[in-house]
């Protein structure tokens, strides 16, 4: 629990949390085959071993992470300033342009720019989700905003760990079906071991099942949305503020 406080909201919710659903199944498997009717090296081992694990599988879905953005061209959103665009209402959005354009001492796009010069238009939008990332980091202030990203966050990391966390599972079931075939002696003196590793092949068998289809693409792009509306609706909280907050 110490190592957990190490991290803030968004790292624990958002790295931490993947990486511990990506690797159930295995770090189950470790547990299991350690006995825990007495405390030695061996699970001293274990559990060393299993934050390891956990620590190694957060890192891995950080910079995985990443590279699924890249690729999807995710946490960007600037079409959802465009006019034609019906996730957040004409009406706002007439507001917001104007603000923006203050803020950024620049013209805002116009129509025609965002049917025409689509590319010029979204540097505008670009540097204005930018500036606004910039001043809601108030996460109780922007609680909402920082949920949203939260939520992006996590599934776009557990799609960087997806095959990561396929693969130990065909290991751990391989493993599993190894030690209930062929047991060395070691495993005939753990307690109730076969109906364990049944379980535990139940387990990765649904484990797997939600990994290839629950985790994917789509979800990733609809958090990506979804964080995307709540910056830009952020706009008005800063408009209504007491002193709108300008860059030096």
């Amino acid at each position: 629990m110490e190592l957990l406080k190490q991290f803030d909201t968004y790292s624990l919710k958002a790295r931490v949390f993947p990486a511990i659903i990506a690797g159930l199944p295995t770090l189950a498997l470790l547990f299991i085959i350690v006995p825990w009717d007495h405390l030695g090296i061996s699970q001293a081992v274990a559990t060393l071993m299993g934050f390891i694990l956990v620590f190694a599988f957060a890192d891995m879905a950080r910079h995985r992470g990443k590279n699924i953005q890249v690729k999807l061209g995710s946490g960007e959103t600037p079409e959802q300033w465009h006019r034609k665009n019906s996730e957040i209402s004409e009406t706002s959005k007439n507001l917001f342009r104007p603000y923006m354009a203050i803020q950024l001492k620049h013209d805002a796009p116009t129509a025609t720019e965002e049917s025409f010069e689509p590319t010029k238009a979204n540097d505008f939008y670009r540097a204005a989700n930018a500036w606004l990332r910039e001043r809601t980091r108030d996460t109780q202030k922007f609680s909402m905003l920082f949920g949203e990203n939260i939520t992006y966050g996590f599934r776009r990391n557990l799609l960087g760990l997806k095959y990561i966390a396929i693969t130990c599972n065909i290991l751990v079931l391989a493993f599993s079906l190894g030690v209930l075939y062929y047991p060395h002696a070691y495993f005939l003196t753990l307690p109730r071991l076969d109906e364990k590793l049944v379980i535990i092949m139940a387990a990765v068998l649904l484990h797997t099942v939600y990994m290839i289809f629950a985790v994917n693409k789509k979800a990733v792009m609809e958090a990506s949305r979804a964080y995307g509306r709540q910056l830009i609706l952020s706009c008005e909280t800063l408009m209504n503020a007491p002193s709108s907050p300008q860059k030096n």
